[in-house]
């Protein structure tokens, strides 16, 4: 036992380590609000400088997450807090998908605290930044079952449809978990996938959804390390989407906690597609430019 005495002192000795252990838990905290803005303002810049925002299509396999991918990064961009809110529709895995007809989302950015005061000191208009800062999320039906995906189906995803931008980037998108049967044929499709995607000269990455399956890093990296190899691409993300579908509270919606590696990792994907982006149109203009000088000639 302690002597009486001693017990003050031990209470200010465990009030102080209360206080330095919250205060690096809030530091750490605004350190992580920091990087997040500081990476959303990179993505919105990086918009401005685009003549029309960049449409990239999102496809994948039922059920692996390719809705929730769009609604995740909607919430990431706009830095939204609270509930989920759903910009497309999903559904629990069963027979058929939720998305029966292309459609596209139009993901705004939100703008940071030092986008408002630069624009109250040019007098800059808020419509026509607002309508900068804009990813155009194509989101596409469900890919065949992997076991009878066919090279047609794919070029029918990839390629574009009237009234529908033709995309400038591609996201595929698959699920760590599941049936491992499934999961083995749809990762060995990825080549085929790869090469249909390259072949209309686009940039893709690859989303693995549904990351808190992964028991281990060491699983982790070897999914990633096969991943890779079979698309030949260096751009594998790990992502746990935000879902509302078994998380409604029988009296009042559920808030959705917002993640800082859900939203770090989302923003990363956001900002490589743009450089992708900025690629495939360069490239398409480099052609374009090589085919008038070609007409021109005797």
């Amino acid at each position: 036992m302690f002597p009486a005495s001693a017990v003050p002192l031990l209470l200010r000795f465990a009030a102080a380590a209360i206080t330095g252990a919250a205060a690096l838990v809030a530091l750490r905290s605004v350190h992580r609000e920091e990087a997040v803005s500081a990476l959303r303002r990179d993505v919105r810049d990086a918009l401005r400088r685009l003549d029309e925002p960049p449409a990239v299509l999102v496809t994948g396999f039922r059920a692996h997450g390719k809705s929730a991918l769009i609604n995740t990064a909607c919430r990431a961009l706009a830095a939204e807090a609270g509930p989920v809110l759903l910009r497309t529709e999903t559904a629990p895995r069963g027979p058929g998908g939720a998305t029966l007809a292309r459609q596209v989302v139009r993901a705004a950015v939100a703008r940071g605290s030092s986008d408002e005061e630069e624009e109250e000191e040019g007098g800059g208009s808020e419509d026509e930044e607002d309508e900068d800062a804009v990813v155009e999320m194509v989101d596409a039906p469900a890919l065949p079952e992997p076991g009878i995906l066919t090279r047609s189906d794919v070029e029918a995803a990839v390629c574009g449809s009237p009234g529908n931008p033709p995309p400038d980037c591609v996201m595929l998108v698959l699920r760590c978990g599941g049936q491992s049967k499934e999961s083995r044929v749809a990762v060995k499709k990825l080549a085929d996938i790869a090469t249909v995607v390259r072949e209309r000269g686009l940039q893709f990455v690859v989303v693995l959804t549904h990351k808190k399956h992964i028991k281990s890093k060491r699983q982790a990296e070897e999914l990633r390390r096969e991943i890779a190899l079979r698309a030949r691409t260096d751009c594998v993300y790990f992502i746990e989407n935000y879902t509302a579908g078994n998380m409604l509270h029988l009296r009042r919606p559920w808030t959705s906690k917002n993640n800082f590696e859900t939203h770090f990792t989302v923003l990363t994907m956001m900002r490589q597609c743009i450089e992708f982006t900025k690629l495939h149109r360069s490239n398409l203009a480099r052609k374009a430019n090589d085919n008038a000088n070609i007409g021109r000639l005797p």
